[in-house]
């Protein structure tokens, strides 16, 4: 059933629209200036880590939870890159399919809002 909704979508389509996100994401979050994205490669997936000075990836994690938007917040399995960056902890946010452009911006406001709260 799944292969036959990813198929009736296209694979092309879904992967054009996954770029969209990707993309306006980057744009959205590279201008923010007191947030610290990890890793930039250009033809990454739509899965972007980042940190705020001041505010642990918990509280970050928390403070967007509470305004309906889901990240993940920790280590994600990946403690020896973080230590190499010098990072406890990061923020993941991760979009596809179901998501919209609306929720990256969506994302950026939460953000804007933490600035306001913990910069």
């Amino acid at each position: 059933m799944a292969l036959d909704y990813l198929t009736s979508l296209g694979m092309e389509n879904i992967a054009a629209h996954e770029r969209t996100l990707r993309d306006h994401a980057r744009q959205r979050l590279e201008a923010l200036d007191w947030l610290e994205l990890q890793g930039r490669a250009e033809d990454k997936a739509a899965i972007f880590s980042f940190t705020m000075a001041g505010a642990h990836a918990h509280d970050l994690s928390t403070v967007l939870d509470r305004r309906g938007i889901a990240v993940r917040a920790g280590t994600h399995c990946a403690m020896p890159l973080l230590e190499f960056f010098g990072k406890s902890a990061t923020c993941r946010a991760s979009f596809g399919l179901y998501n919209t452009v609306e929720e990256v911006d969506a994302l950026v406001e939460g953000l804007e809002l933490c600035r306001d709260l913990f910069g």
